[in-house]
């Protein structure tokens, strides 16, 4: 199974990328295929409207498509900037648009059903149940939009004072995380 991981942090050796990475770890070990994506590489830009309805922008998105449409897993990981994913994410989630029923089925299609996601969050802020709800969020938007079945959510809290790449026991979670798929 191909796995694929979006960093939406802007650091490749931040706490974020460092989650991704981990899981990806764990899916390599079982067996997977896998690629990873730093956004923060990428010039990804919104979607525009138009007389004929959303303009899908030439950008580096396309060659993420590729990747997209023949998945099986995906790692979602995403910074938390003033209470919610970075812009990054978003842009990334808002361009997912492309393949929702709303766009039409035969894009729809070209989208795998039950892709297995983990969607991951680190933050600053020192407290076990920080920002539960955009955990809630982006698995609400993977399972009702896409389909997804989320087999996890990470969350690396506390950061400031407890780097992830120090956590030993977030990490372990992560990579064990990463055999299910």
């Amino acid at each position: 199974m191909k796995v694929i991981g979006i960093v939406g942090g802007p650091r490749r050796d931040g706490h974020t990328a460092r989650l991704v990475e981990e899981v990806l770890a764990g899916a390599r070990e079982a067996g997977n295929e896998t690629h990873i994506f730093y956004l923060s590489d990428m010039n990804i830009n919104p979607l525009e409207y138009g007389e004929g309805g959303y303009v899908y922008p030439e950008d580096d998105f396309v060659s993420l498509m590729r990747h997209l449409e023949t998945m099986g897993g995906i790692v979602i990981g995403t910074p938390i900037y003033y209470d919610h994913v970075s812009s990054r994410s978003k842009l990334f989630i808002d361009r997912l648009y492309y393949y929702s029923m709303s766009h039409g089925a035969e894009y729809r299609k070209l989208f795998p059903d039950g892709v297995k996601c983990v969607n991951a969050i680190t933050c600053g802020w020192d407290h076990p149940n920080a920002y539960d709800e955009v955990l809630e969020w982006m698995n609400g938007r993977m399972t009702n939009y896409w389909k997804m079945h989320i087999i996890g959510t990470l969350k690396g809290y506390g950061s400031h004072k407890r780097p992830v790449k120090d956590n030993a026991s977030l990490l372990a979670e992560a990579r064990e995380m990463g055999e299910r798929f």
